[in-house]
Order: structure tokens, then sequence, then C-alpha cells
């Protein structure tokens, strides 16, 4: 089913920001721009002869808005997108041209190389994080343009968030072991701390 993978994350998301989060407004923009990716992903919006997705507009802009800022890093963060835009349409374009070489679920392949990719070139997990959404997002729009002639494509379709939803669950889980040491750490201590003499 199309959209699974999205659709969970982003619930899973919107619980832990609505109801374990400190309120805080990065809480409510959270929450919220969550409840408008899930509401936005059915809708389409006509723009030349391509079709987007609300949702893809809203996660677009969104990205390069929360980026703007970044300072000397943003010039390296742009180039990393693109590597990664480039990794996605190129690994769509071949799956569509050679499906054989396909062994496995294309969201899954598609969402480990991307998340690899991001893991190489960048050490914060923000970062990490931006760079596959805009490179996705640009790749997207990429394997959009190259297929326009070939099929009608809706840019921002729920494959495309299936994907996008495992590369960041994908990014999480290894921000999560890499520092896990720390939490190790911290229960050590407090459990020393609390040890009966």
């Amino acid at each position: 089913m199309e959209g699974i993978y999205f659709y969970w994350c982003a619930w899973v998301v919107w619980i832990y920001a609505t109801f374990l989060m400190k309120k805080t407004k990065w809480r409510t923009a959270l929450a919220a721009g969550v409840l408008l990716l899930m509401s936005g992903s059915i809708y389409h919006v006509g723009i030349g002869v391509f079709s987007l997705t609300y949702s893809f507009l809203f996660l677009f802009v969104a990205a390069f808005a929360l980026t703007a800022n970044g300072g000397k890093q943003l010039g390296y963060l742009f180039m990393a997108a693109l590597a990664v835009a480039f990794l996605s349409a190129a690994f769509r374009l071949l799956a569509l041209a050679d499906p054989v070489w396909v062994w496995a679920d294309e969201r899954w392949m598609l969402a480990i190389s991307m998340a690899a990719i991001c893991l190489m070139l960048h050490r914060d997990s923000a970062t990490r994080l931006f760079a596959a959404i805009i490179g996705s997002c640009q790749g997207e729009i990429v394997y959009a343009v190259a297929v326009r002639d070939v099929f009608p494509y809706t840019i921002g379709s729920l494959p495309f968030f299936d994907a996008l939803a495992l590369t960041c669950a994908c990014l999480f889980v290894w921000s999560l072991f890499e520092n896990m040491h720390h939490h190790v750490d911290a229960w050590q201590k407090q459990m020393k701390r609390n040890k009966p003499l």
C-alpha cells in the first residue's frame, strides 16, 4: 500500500510532538507541520505541465526556510543535497529503465542509499535530515522532468513520501546509536548515585 510508511512515521512524529515534547513554539510548529504534510498529500495543484501535491510544496519551502540562516555551512549543505538529489533521480531512472536489479522494495533500497550518503557527507543529525529532505525534493523534480514526456507523474506522490519517511527513520535510528553511549553513561552514573550501601 502506497503511503503506509509515510503515514505511520508522520503519526509517530505527531504523537511525540503533541504529547511528549515540552510545550514550546517549536513543538506546536512541528505538530502543525506534520498535520499539514499528512492532509496535503492527497491534494494536487497544477503548475505548468507538472502536477504537484500540496505536501511537497509545503515541505520544500519549509526546508529551505529553516535552512536559510545556516551561515557558512549553507553552501556545503546544498552541495550535499545536490548529491542526494542526483542519487535519488539516478536510482529511480535506473529502476525504471532496468527493473531487474531492484531485488528488494524500491522504497527501502532508495531510503538506505540516501541515508548512507547523508551519513557520509554530514556529522550533525539536523544537517543530515535537511540534506535528505532538500535532496529528495530536488531528485523528485529531476525525475519528474525526465519522465514528463513518457507518462504523467505527480511530483510528491505517496511513494516519494514513503522513501523520504524511511530515509528520515534510518537517519533517526543511526542518530540514536551514535548518541547511545551518552545515555548509557548518564544511566550508569545515576545507578551509582542511587546504589544502596
